[in-house]
């Protein structure tokens, strides 16, 4: 059957998928952005103001993913939807189900790929331009970020539509391990050129204090030695989170007293 829905359809829920997060609340999480950005495919649809409505309403309860993967679960619900409204299902349940076993998933593979991997690798490559090259760092830290920010929205919300119930057998967290192992690689490098960056600007600044045995010249080396120290220390004994940002803060602080104090 040829599909009821137009690609200007797939177009409109895409662009409402960047405002996902505007109505977010404690309550019901994504829900109320889900349900707007549902609008296009519920008009396209269902013809009468009470069909639309009962659908809108099952599509305001509690929702949660990491924000860019919700297209992947849009994309799949709109084709459950037209599936349903073609088949004439007696019951909705199944797609109330179906995007209940999606919050796992979608939030677990978005947090680990973009907030623990691929923001931290783009800031840090950002960090490191802006110290050597200046303003060209802002444009391409917003290419860096947003090409695989947007890819993974748009290729989500088809893919969705695509496969439906089977879009379940692409979101395995094993399946996107090499993803995370690569982008770990990639924070580690980037923290060596922000490190790189920081001594060079450090140096300039400084001019002919920053003499290979001056207080000042010697700063960044403590603080890199701190810092592999204070890993190190963290992944053997699993230090707390929260006690590893305490003793990050308070190395700093003593290292910076010191150089102050010669």
């Amino acid at each position: 059957m040829k599909s009821r829905l137009r690609s200007w359809d797939l177009w409109n829920m895409f662009w409402r998928c960047l405002l996902v997060q505007g109505s977010w609340n404690h309550k019901s999480m994504l829900g109320l952005g889900f349900g707007f950005t549902a609008i296009p495919f519920i008009r396209r649809l269902f013809k009468s103001e009470k069909q639309r409505e009962e659908c809108l309403r099952r599509h305001l309860d509690f929702f949660n993913s990491h924000p860019y993967y919700a297209s992947w679960c849009l994309g799949a619900v709109a084709k459950l939807e037209e599936e349903a409204k073609r088949k004439k299902w007696d019951d909705s349940r199944p797609i109330d189900i179906f995007k209940e076993r999606l919050v796992g998933p979608l939030g677990a593979i978005g947090d680990r790929l973009f907030w623990n991997g691929i923001k931290p690798a783009a800031a840090g490559v950002g960090i490191a331009l802006g110290l050597t090259a200046g303003w060209i760092a802002i444009p391409l830290f917003l290419l860096i970020y947003n090409i695989p920010h947007l890819t993974v929205r748009i290729f989500g919300l088809r893919e969705g539509y695509r496969k439906g119930f089977d879009i379940v057998s692409g979101l395995s967290v094993r399946r996107y391990q090499g993803w995370f192992d690569a982008l770990t690689m990639a924070g580690a490098f980037t923290g060596g050129l922000c490190l790189a960056a920081a001594a060079r600007w450090c140096w300039l600044q400084g001019a002919g204090r920053m003499a290979p045995l001056h207080p000042d010249g010697l700063v960044p080396l403590a603080v890199f030695v701190a810092a592999l120290l204070l890993t190190w220390a963290a992944l053997h004994f699993r230090i707390p989170r929260h006690r590893t940002i305490l003793g990050a803060a308070l190395i700093g602080i003593i290292i910076s007293l010191a150089a102050a104090a010669l």
